[in-house]
C-alpha cells in the first residue's frame, strides 16, 4: 500500500522530528570539536608565520648593513634580495585577498564598509558559518580561484628560482615546498591539487588551508634569503677589529675525555706564528698574570687547546693570544670560553609505559645532554625508525611476545660514539578490542528503537590501553532467538547492520534474545575474532 494511503499519525511525526534533532545535535557536538581544532591551528600558523617574516625582515636588513660597508662587492646580493623581497610581499598579497575574500563570501558579506574602506582582516575564530562547504566550493573552484592561485603559486616559484645559479635550482626547489603540480587519489579516481585541496572542504579549513601557503611563502623567503647570504664571500667582508678567538669542538665533554678548541686571531695574517696562554678558573688573563699560566705554541695563525677533564661540571678558562705587528711591535688579546663536564647518562622512556607491543607501531622518546640528532638508539630484534627530534618507531616482532627487549642510547661526540645508558623493556601481545553496537551498546534489555539507532558495530581498546590503535570491523553474524527458536544467522559485512539485520530487529517481538558472534576484526595488529555478545529486546 503506497505512503499516501498511510499517513503518518502525529506520534510518529514528533519522534522523527525528534530524531532528526537528537541526530542534528549529535553531528553538531562533533562538528564544534572539530572547528574549534581549525581555530587553533589557524592561530599557531599566524604565530608561526609573524616569526618567520621578522627573521626574514632581519636578514634584509643585514643586507642593507652589507651594502653600506660594502658598497658594489654586495651589490649582486642585495639587488637579488629586493626582487626576492617584493616577489614575497607580492605573492602574500595575492593569497591574503583571497582569503579575505572567500571569508566575507562564506558570511554573506563585502570586503568594503561603505565609505569607510576595506574592512578589518578576519580569522577563522570569526568565521560565523565555519561549516559551510558549498560557498568555499563555488568560490575556489567553479569561479576557478583555485586555479588562479596555483598559477601564481608557480610564477612566484619560478621567479625567485632564477635568482639562484642554475645548478642549485632543482636543489632549492625540492626543499622549498608549495608544491601544486602533484595529483591525489579521491574515491579511486586521479584528482587535481585544486580539487584535492578545495572541492567541499569547509571554510574553516580553506581558510586554515590559505593561511598556511601564507607560512610557506615566509619559508620559502626564508631559504632563498639564506642562499643568498651565503653566496656572499668571506674575501668581501672588512674586520674594523681584532679579537682573540676560542673555537671549541664541543662544549660538552664526557667525563674521561678530553675538551678540544682552536685558537684563532680573527682576520690576521695566517703566515705569523701567535704564541697563547691560558688560565683554568679564570674570568681574564692579563701580561702581569702569565707566570701562572699555561704556555701553548702555534703555527699559521692557529693553536690547538686541549685540556684533559677531570671533575663533572662547569668548567671555564681564559687565555691571552701574543702577536707581532707589521712593525715589530707586540700586541695582545685576550679571549675567554667556559665548557660542561658530563658523566654519561641518558633516559629513555616509551611514549605511552613501559611497555613495548609487538605488531604496532611503538612510539619512543629518547633524551640525553646532547642534541636529539647526535642520538641513536638500538633495540636488538626490533625495527625503530627516527622520527626527529628524539622521537623513535619501534616496531616488534611477535617472536619476542613475552621476552623483554634491552634498549641502548648512544651519542656521536665529535668523532667518536658514547653509549649513554640502557633501559629494559617488556613485549606484549596486544589485547583483544572490545566490540560494543553502536554508542555503547553490550548487554541488558534496550528498545529496539534504540537498537536501530546505532546501526553498527564497533570495536575499541579497553581504557588501559592507551595506543592510538584503530580497529576495523570486517564482518560478523546476527542470530535472532525467539521463544526458544533460533532463526537462521544473519551475516553483515563491514560493520554496519544489514538490511536484513535490521529488518529482523524490527520484527523482534519483546524477550527476543539478539546475539553479535563470529565478529572479525583487524588492524595494524592483526586480525582477531571478538567474543560474542547479546542483548534482549524490552
Amino acid at each position: 500500500m503506497g505512503a499516501t494511503n498511510c499517513p503518518e499519525t502525529p506520534r510518529q511525526k514528533m519522534i522523527q522530528m525528534m530524531y532528526l534533532v537528537y541526530t542534528a545535535m549529535l553531528a553538531l557536538n562533533v562538528s564544534a570539536e572539530i572547528l574549534n581544532a581549525f581555530v587553533v591551528v589557524d592561530d599557531t600558523l599566524v604565530t608561526s608565520t609573524n616569526i618567520a617574516a621578522n627573521q626574514n625582515s632581519n636578514d634584509y636588513q643585514w643586507f642593507l648593513g652589507q651594502k653600506t660597508i660594502l658598497g658594489a662587492k654586495v651589490d649582486e646580493a642585495y639587488n637579488k634580495a629586493q626582487i626576492l623581497k617584493k616577489e614575497s610581499d607580492a605573492m602574500v598579497k595575492f593569497i591574503e585577498k583571497m582569503r579575505n575574500e572567500l571569508i566575507f563570501a562564506v558570511d554573506g558579506d563585502s570586503l568594503t564598509d561603505g565609505k569607510k574602506g576595506p574592512k578589518e582582516l578576519k580569522t577563522v575564530a570569526t568565521i560565523v558559518k565555519k561549516d559551510n562547504f558549498d560557498v568555499p566550493t563555488d568560490f575556489m573552484i567553479r569561479q576557478g580561484n583555485a586555479k588562479k592561485l596555483k598559477d601564481e603559486i608557480k610564477k612566484y616559484k619560478a621567479n625567485i628560482l632564477k635568482l639562484a645559479k642554475k645548478e642549485d635550482q632543482k636543489r632549492l626547489e625540492e626543499g622549498m615546498g608549495l608544491n601544486v603540480d602533484a595529483t591525489y587519489t579521491k574515491d579511486m579516481n586521479t584528482v587535481s591539487w585544486e580539487l584535492h585541496n578545495f572541492d567541499h572542504i569547509i571554510a574553516a579549513a580553506s581558510a586554515t588551508l590559505l593561511n598556511k601557503m601564507i607560512g610557506e611563502v615566509k619559508n620559502a623567503e626564508s631559504m632563498m634569503l639564506n642562499y643568498l647570504k651565503a653566496s656572499i664571500s668571506a674575501d668581501d667582508f672588512k674586520f674594523d677589529q681584532v679579537n682573540g678567538r676560542s673555537i671549541p669542538k664541543s662544549q660538552m665533554v664526557f667525563s674521561g675525555d678530553s675538551y678540544e678548541a682552536d685558537i684563532i686571531v680573527a682576520a690576521y695574517d695566517s703566515k705569523s706564528t701567535p704564541e697563547v696562554w691560558y688560565k683554568m678558573g679564570a674570568d681574564t688573563l692579563t701580561e702581569e698574570g702569565l707566570g701562572g699560566a699555561t704556555k701553548l705554541e702555534g703555527e699559521n695563525g692557529l693553536v690547538k687547546l686541549k685540556i684533559g677533564t677531570g671533575g663533572t661540571g662547569e668548567q671555564k678558562y681564559a687565555g691571552l693570544i701574543k702577536v707581532v705587528g707589521p712593525g715589530g711591535e707586540a700586541k695582545y688579546y685576550g679571549f675567554k670560553d667556559k665548557y660542561t663536564v658530563l658523566t654519561p647518562s641518558a633516559t629513555i622512556a616509551a611514549d605511552k609505559m613501559n611497555v613495548l607491543y609487538a605488531g604496532i607501531s611503538n612510539p619512543v622518546s629518547v633524551s640525553g645532554p646532547v642534541a636529539p640528532d647526535k642520538l641513536s638508539v638500538s633495540f636488538p630484534g626490533c625495527n625503530a625508525s627516527s622520527q626527529g627530534g628524539g622521537k623513535f618507531n619501534v616496531s616488534v616482532p611477535a617472536s619476542l611476545i613475552g621476552k623483554t627487549v634491552e634498549a641502548t642510547v648512544a651519542a656521536k661526540v665529535g668523532e667518536s660514539t658514547k653509549t649513554l645508558g640502557q633501559t629494559t623493556f617488556r613485549v606484549k601481545k596486544v589485547p583483544d578490542p572490545r566490540a560494543v553496537l553502536g554508542a555503547n551498546i553490550r548487554g541488558g534489555k534496550r528498545a529496539k528503537a534504540e537498537l536501530l539507532a546505532n546501526p553498527l558495530i564497533r570495536a575499541a581498546m579497553g581504557d588501559d590501553f592507551v595506543y592510538d590503535l584503530k580497529w576495523t570491523v570486517n564482518s560478523y553474524r546476527v542470530i535472532i532467538v525467539s521463544k526458544g527458536m533460533e532463526e537462521p544467522a544473519i551475516v553483515c559485512q563491514g560493520s554496519a547492520l544489514s538490511d536484513k539485520a535490521k529488518s529482523a530487529i524490527q520484527k523482534a517481538s519483546s524477550n527476543t534474545v539478539i546475539y553479535f558472534s563470529d565478529i572479525k576484526v583487524s588492524s595494524e595488529a592483526g586480525t582477531r575474532t571478538l567474543d560474542e555478545f547479546s542483548v534482549r529486546v524490552r
